[in-house]
Formats: structure tokens, C-alpha cells, sequence
């Protein structure tokens, strides 16, 4: 052969046949050919030179393309997956240039150890069909960076040319044979497979797409007709949708498993499962923290004056606080663009100078006396900015939707600028265009929801406030999530300044009931330890008052809990409304906050009803996840497996 290139080891261990791996996607090849290895250290090596084309959001797989053109594949151990990137540390990211022996990840050996992983790695190559290779080191023990492993030659390589003209001949064939352009309802695609959704899977010949060159292998499950092709997806998905003129839907960036996406919102939840899988540790660290904070102020232990507990409760607060950051930095990630764009624009939102606009004396106001009345705090080139009176500081959504146009925009300036200029003008123009469509627009249309919302609850609270803690109880959380809660919470206030008393927020009180009886339902049914650490602090976390670590780590990856958590909290409000539960002081959120419900003249009606309510929410989502069981949805992120 001409022109030899070597792989080297990735590991100190022993080189043993794919054969050896306990997954069949592996074992027989069916993600291409290649050698796995034993070893008991800690560190994963670069075998070749080249480019880092994919990184796993779940960190146990990476994908490396050479110079010379060669995919190797990188998997680490066996369903790990579902550890969801924990015990793993990548220390590459996708799009980095890499050199031969170079470290790539780290992986926890006590952890996986306790957990009983089974570290067998496999490295394969998924384009192996064009080259010309030979396996050197079979059953031997090898050293990283020094032993050659696999060698190969690049007189095989297919021209770019050639290779596309490959690519539009396996389309083709792979549109006539799932049943032509008339049977597709969409497609899109993880780090190997084609995921389409077909109007009838019976007109699809599996049979002679298992046998077309470039197919992996078909899977028919969880709703979708599933192509395996290789971590060159992307290339394949990008000729597809030309030819067969489909619509673009956004790629995932992991193998998410059997999904089966029937709705915007079905979607939309694998979104912000996928969003804030990277932070879900973090958030709930600080959610322990600030509950841990709160009982430690209860109990006359701390005063909130304090050094000792600003200092802390900063640790608590910040990710709070900052959370368009994080969340820019994880949505970032999920849109295929580097986090430093979605970490930039997030502190842009929270940046001291934009905050304290939104607390100084408005400029003048717009559209005055109707339901479109906004009051504009300063000006971006003559065109008015609006700002949410509390500031973009704990908000979610917006900064999602601001990092998603940004995003677009960056892959239109990067195909469409000259190589030789992009390195600057790509991320100037991506970070110039994006902020003002966030401030000027994406921002301002949230705001007018928020206050739709508020004019919305009030004409219902004002009709019948039973029927109005159904429905206020029902779809708060929807409302958190949105990020359009803070024009209702303003309401709290201004109704006890008023009134002395406020009759909205007993509405929301059997939120926090229900869904601790969702999480422990969840801790009850659960045997996976890994679950149980993250409900148990989520739970902890919802008594004290913070409700998103239970909210982002247990209820939207678990749907149907979800929605009968929500459900539940709305016939409990019901009750509360009914009986005319009223909030009279404000002091400790969740359960904690109960004394504040007290009328000042002896407890009523309003009160008894406000805790029966409470408890019906708490016995019905916990009845509700006993019955349904702790399995995550066949959609939510980390089912699936390479």
C-alpha cells in the first residue's frame, strides 16, 4: 500500500476485537470497522492528527477527522449515555484542531467504578469503506501514542466531487426507498442517523435500504423509520433535504434514542431538556444552597444581614441571577455555534449599564391608552428600546430565542463570507446584529405577552377566583418556564399596598405541594441511583421554596407526570380560590410561606382551604407518578445508544 498512515493508541490497556463489545451496533460493525480496548487509566489520547468533527453532549463520544479524510470514531464504555455526561470531562470541543497524542477527555474512574460502567472503548472507523487499512496490534497490550494500532492508506479516498455524486446517488435511492418525497413527513438527524417521520412505514423496502451502500442499518421504532449512516450525517442530511426539496428541521446534536416528536411541545420539551441537561448539577447545588440558606435563617442560626450569609447566598443566587449566561452558554451548544457567542449575548442582558435603564425615568411612552402601552428607556440608533421593568435577569426564554437567531445568522455569515475574512467579520456581525434584534424586538414581543397575561389573569380573577386558580394553578409553571410569571408577581404587591391582602398568590400556593408529591413519586418508583440524586435534592430544594431544579430535572424530561403535576396543582388552587384564600404578608416562599396565609383577625375559611387545597395537590401528583411510573420519555435526551 502507498502513502501509510497509522492510528495510534488512545489508551494504556489491551487492544481486543470489536467482537468484544457488549453492544451489537459495534460488534457487528454496523458503525463501521475498527478495535476496542481494556485499560484502567483515566485518560483518553488523540490516535490521529486532524479535526474534532463531533463531541457527544453526553461526553462519551468523539469524533475525529484527519487531513487525509479518515472518520475515527471514539465511544467510551458501555450505555454510557444515561450517565448524561457525568464522570466524563471533554477537553476538546467540535471544530478544534487536535494533534496526534494529544489528551481528548478524562473520565472519573471512581465514579464510574461505583456505578459499575464497563469502560470498554471502541475505536472505529465509520468511513472504512474508502480506505485501505490493516490492524496491527490485535490482543496485544499498547501503550498510548506509541503503539500503531491501525494503518491505513489514502490511494481510496473519493475525491469531494466524487463523494458528493456518491451522497445524491444514496439519496436518491434512500427517498424512492422509504417510500418517496409523498411519503415523508420530515426528517432530521442525530451524530449518525437519518430520523424520519413517514405518513406509512409499510411503503418503505427496508430490505433494500439495509442492503444500499452507505446504510448502516434500519431501525423501526418509537414511531420514526431510523437510517443509520455514520457520524457523516450531516453531509448526507444537507444532499438529502436539496434533492428530495425538504423542509430543514433542527439537527440534534446526540443520539436522543427512540423519539417520536408529535408536537411543538413534544418538541419544544426535548429542547429545553437538551438545554439544560449541561447546567442540571449546577442548578441543583444552588438550589440546595439557597434552601440550606433559608433553614439555617429560620432557625435563628444566621441573620441575613450578614457576611457570612451574603457571601453564601451570591453562591446560591448567581446562577439565578446570571441565568441567561448559562443558558446562552448550554443553548449555545445545542444551536451549533461555540458558547462564547451564547455567554457573550446572556451578559449582555444582565449587563449592570442595561438593567439599571429599566429603573430610571422612561423617555416618553408609546402607544398610550391602549393594551400596546410600553415605556421606552433610551433609544438604539432612533429606534425605541423597550425593557422589562424587572430587567432579563432570571429570564429563560428570551435569551434562548435571541441565541437561536443568533445562530442562523452565524452559519448564513459563515457560508457566505470568504474564508479569508471570516475569523473577524463572522463574529462581529453575528454579535452586532443579534443584540439589537434581541433588545428591539425578540425582547419587546415577550413583554407584551407577559403583560397580556397579567391583564388576562386579573379579568379572570375578577370574574370567579376558583375558576381562576384552576386555571392560574394549572399553567404557572408553564408561565415560569416562558419566563412571563414577573408582570403576576408584581401584581402581589401591588394588591397588598392596596388591599392589605392579595387573593392571586394563594392561586399559585399548591404549585410547590404538587410538585414535591411528583418528585417523590418519582424517588419511590425509581431504582436508578442516578435519578434518585437528582430528585432528592430537586424535592429538598421545592419545600424551601426553589422550584427549578424539580421543575428543568424531574417534571419536563417525565411528561405525563408533568402535566398531571400541573393538573393536580390547578384543582388544589381551585379549592384555595373558591374558599377565598388570601396572602397577607410576604415571608418564605413554599410550604414554608403558610403563616403568611393567616388572616391577622384568626384563621378562616380562606386558610383551611388554602392548606386542603394544598394537600389534595400534593395526594393526587404523588397517586398520579405511582401509577405512572419514573421512565423518562421515549423523547427526552439521553435514551438512546451508539
Amino acid at each position: 500500500m502507498e502513502e501509510k498512515n497509522v492510528l495510534l493508541a488512545p489508551v494504556d490497556g489491551k487492544c481486543v476485537s470489536l467482537n468484544e463489545v457488549p453492544d451489537e451496533m459495534f460488534a457487528e460493525k454496523i458503525m463501521g470497522d475498527g478495535v476496542a480496548f481494556r485499560y484502567e487509566g483515566d485518560a483518553i489520547y488523540a490516535p490521529c492528527s486532524g479535526i474534532v468533527r463531533v463531541v457527544a453532549n453526553t461526553k462519551h463520544a468523539i469524533g475525529i477527522q484527519n487531513e487525509e479524510g479518515l472518520e475515527v470514531l471514539i465511544h467510551v464504555g458501555v450505555d454510557t449515555v444515561n450517565l448524561a455526561g457525568k464522570g466524563f470531562e471533554t477537553l476538546v470541543v467540535q471544530g478544534q484542531k487536535i494533534k496526534q497524542g494529544q489528551q481528548i477527555l478524562r473520565i472519573d474512574r471512581a465514579f464510574m467504578d461505583q456505578q459499575h460502567i464497563n469502560l470498554i472503548t471502541a475505536m472505529v472507523l465509520t468511513n472504512y469503506k474508502d480506505f485501505q487499512y490493516d490492524i496491527l496490534s490485535l490482543d496485544q497490550n499498547v501503550v498510548h501514542n506509541q503503539t500503531e494500532i491501525i494503518e491505513f492508506s489514502k490511494n481510496k479516498i473519493k475525491k469531494v466531487e466524487e463523494k458528493k455524486m456518491k451522497y445524491k446517488k444514496l439519496c436518491e435511492d434512500i427517498i424512492q426507498y422509504v417510500g418517496g418525497r409523498e411519503n415523508i413527513i420530515n426528517v432530521t438527524h442525530c451524530i449518525t442517523r437519518l430520523r424520519f417521520k413517514l405518513k406509512n412505514e409499510d411503503k418503505a423496502d427496508t430490505k433494500a435500504l439495509n442492503q444500499l451502500d452507505g446504510v448502516m442499518k434500519i431501525i423501526q421504532t418509537g414511531g420514526q423509520y431510523q437510517v443509520v449512516i455514520g457520524t457523516h450525517v450531516d453531509d448526507v442530511y444537507d444532499e438529502l433535504v436539496e434533492i428530495g426539496q425538504l423542509n430543514k428541521e433542527v439537527p440534534l446534536d446526540i443520539d436522543e434514542g427512540d423519539t417520536e416528536q408529535k408536537s411543538i411541545l413534544s418538541r419544544f420539551l426535548v429542547l429545553m431538556s437538551g438545554i439544560f441537561q449541561p447546567i442540571l448539577s449546577i442548578l441543583m447545588a444552588s438550589g440546595m444552597i439557597k434552601a440550606l440558606l433559608k433553614l439555617v435563617v429560620l432557625a435563628g442560626w444566621l441573620n441575613e444581614t450578614s457576611g457570612t450569609y451574603t457571601i453564601l447566598n451570591s453562591l446560591g443566587d448567581a446562577l439565578f441571577y446570571f441565568f441567561p449566561v448559562a443558558i446562552g452558554w448550554s443553548a449555545a451548544k445545542k444551536f451549533g455555534i461555540k458558547e462564547i457567542y451564547g455567554i457573550t449575548l446572556g451578559a449582555c442582558l444582565t449587563y449592570p449599564a442595561i438593567v439599571s435603564l429599566s429603573s430610571a425615568e422612561p423617555l416618553y411612552t408609546l402607544f398610550a391608552g391602549t393594551i400596546f402601552e410600553a415605556s421606552v428607556f433610551t433609544e438604539f440608533l432612533g429606534i425605541p428600546v423597550i425593557l422589562p421593568g424587572a430587567g432579563y435577569a432570571s429570564s429563560v426564554i428570551p435569551i434562548i430565542l435571541i441565541v437561536f437567531v443568533a445562530a442562523k445568522i452565524f452559519k448564513f455569515l459563515n457560508k457566505k463570507l470568504p474564508a479569508m475574512i471570516r475569523s473577524f467579520f463572522v463574529p462581529f456581525l453575528t454579535l452586532i446584529i443579534t443584540l439589537p434584534l434581541a433588545l428591539i424586538v425578540i425582547g419587546p414581543i415577550a413583554m407584551f405577552i407577559q403583560d397580556l397575561l397579567g391583564e388576562l389573569v386579573q379579568l379572570i380573577v375578577g370574574l370567579n377566583a376558583g375558576i381562576a386558580g384552576l386555571f392560574l394553578g394549572t399553567f404557572w409553571s408553564v408561565l415560569v418556564m416562558f419566563g412571563l410569571h414577573m408582570p403576576i408577581i408584581m401584581m402581589f404587591n401591588v394588591n397588598i399596598s392596596t388591599y392589605g391582602y392579595d387573593i392571586i398568590n394563594p392561586l399559585i400556593f399548591s404549585g410547590a405541594l404538587a410538585t414535591m408529591g411528583a418528585v417523590l413519586g418519582v424517588i419511590i418508583r425509581t431504582k436508578s441511583v442516578q435519578e434518585k440524586n437528582i430528585a432528592v435534592p430537586a424535592l429538598f430544594s421545592t419545600f424551601f421554596g426553589v422550584n427549578e431544579p424539580s421543575l428543568y430535572g424531574v417534571l419536563i424530561p417525565r411528561k405525563k407526570i408533568m402535566f398531571s403535576c400541573f393538573l393536580s396543582a390547578g384543582i388544589g388552587s381551585m379549592i384555595a380560590g373558591f374558599c377565598g384564600a388570601k396572602l397577607y404578608a410576604f415571608g418564605a416562599s413554599g410550604p414554608l410561606g403558610l403563616p403568611c396565609f393567616i388572616n391577622p383577625n384568626g384563621i378562616d375559611i380562606g386558610f383551611i382551604g388554602l392548606c386542603i387545597g394544598a394537600v389534595v395537590s400534593f395526594a393526587l401528583a404523588l397517586i398520579a407518578a405511582l401509577i405512572i411510573g419514573d421512565k423518562k420519555d421515549a423523547n427526552a435526551i439521553q435514551l438512546g445508544k451508539e
